[in-house]
């Protein structure tokens, strides 16, 4: 019998939505799409923008003839608070959830009482020398409920909440304790988040305000172009350096090289934490990292090797499918980790 899984990647620009069958062995494509998302949709507060968002993802369920109304879902890095804690001491499990409260306090802005910590022990020893690491994760209720009205009135439930990082080391990844260390860069229209795997689990976490919108920017203001204009020369020539004469590569650089550092940034702090357990390779994810050159160029400034993220790659899919998953690429990283949770 089929066990279907629905994954709804609720996004500022546009939303995804994939359909698993979890029955097998191998998890099964059964269906996917996406749409545009209106504007200012999920980021406003007023009830007819949230019902303008509930139409479209009734119209994309509708388009993609996905049936079922459990769902999971991902909060957006942006808003939420994802940190590694690797100085705890060993503690009873009444004792870490004290001491993560208490540590919330100290890197969230928000009282403890407007927020929903949840928390992963990646690491726990008995030992008085041996040091609690814990992935903490505190989202804000106000925003969990926004998320949980707009399923609402699109007539669905909520199966699990969690955040678009995790589920893109998921089916970037998966929890195959024998894959390489990995770097997951992940960009979105308004930011990268970054997250260190390794044995199967995320050791470290980073998000910038910087994403595929700033790109676009930088280059509208380079080429004196409108918005639209520049996304399509974006999207078109990217990081490809002798491409009409270097003027999308040059005006793209600079926002370019301030992802790359960060990247850089990250890698050496994880290193310096876990010096057995070097990063060996960096995949890049996300509709922001779908330009032409933009793999090269992150391995020629990182000096590791770069993969262009494929969340299909361990789904089992009919070769009628093949052609359009191929298509749609790494768009659909976080809506593939979403409907993989329960697997």
């Amino acid at each position: 019998m089929a066990k279907i899984s629905i994954g709804l990647d609720i996004g500022f620009t546009s939303i995804k939505v994939v359909a698993l069958d979890l029955s097998a062995k191998l998890p099964k494509v059964i269906s996917f799409g996406s749409i545009v998302s209106p504007q200012p949709g999920i980021s406003s507060e007023a009830d007819i923008e949230l019902e303008a968002v509930a139409t479209a993802i009734k119209n994309l369920l509708q388009a993609a003839k996905i049936e079922g109304n459990e769902v999971t879902i991902a909060l957006p890095e942006s808003k939420i608070f994802t940190r590694v804690i690797d100085d705890l001491p060993p503690l009873t499990d009444k004792e870490l959830a004290s001491a993560i409260t208490f540590a919330a306090e100290e890197f969230i802005p928000l009282p403890v009482s407007e927020l929903s910590l949840n928390y992963q022990v990646l690491s726990r020893s008995k030992e008085k020398t041996s040091k609690t690491v814990v992935l903490v994760v505190g989202s804000p209720t106000g925003l969990i409920n926004k998320y949980i009205k707009v399923l609402n009135l699109s007539n669905l439930k909520p199966k699990a909440i969690e955040t678009e990082i995790i589920a893109a080391a998921r089916s970037l990844v998966g929890n195959n304790p024998l894959s390489p260390t990995t770097l997951i860069l992940q960009m979105g229209a308004s930011t990268t988040d970054f997250a260190a795997v390794s044995h199967g689990m995320i050791w470290q976490t980073r998000s910038i305000a910087t994403g595929g919108l700033a790109l676009t920017r930088a280059l509208a203001a380079h080429l004196n172009f409108e918005l639209p204009q520049a996304e399509e020369y974006k999207k078109t020539y990217g990081l490809v350096q002798d491409a009409l004469a270097g003027k999308v590569f040059e005006g793209l650089k600079p926002v370019a090289d301030i992802i790359v550092g960060e990247t850089r940034r990250v890698i050496q702090s994880y290193e310096t934490k876990y010096p057995q357990d070097k990063i060996k390779r960096v995949i890049l994810s996300g509709g922001g990292s779908k330009l032409p050159g933009f793999v090269i160029y992150f391995a020629n400034n990182l000096g590791v090797e770069v993969q262009d993220g494929d969340p299909w790659a361990m789904l089992a899919k009919e070769p009628a499918l093949s052609a359009k998953l191929a298509s749609a690429g790494s768009l659909y990283t976080v809506a593939v980790g979403l409907a993989l949770r329960e697997q």
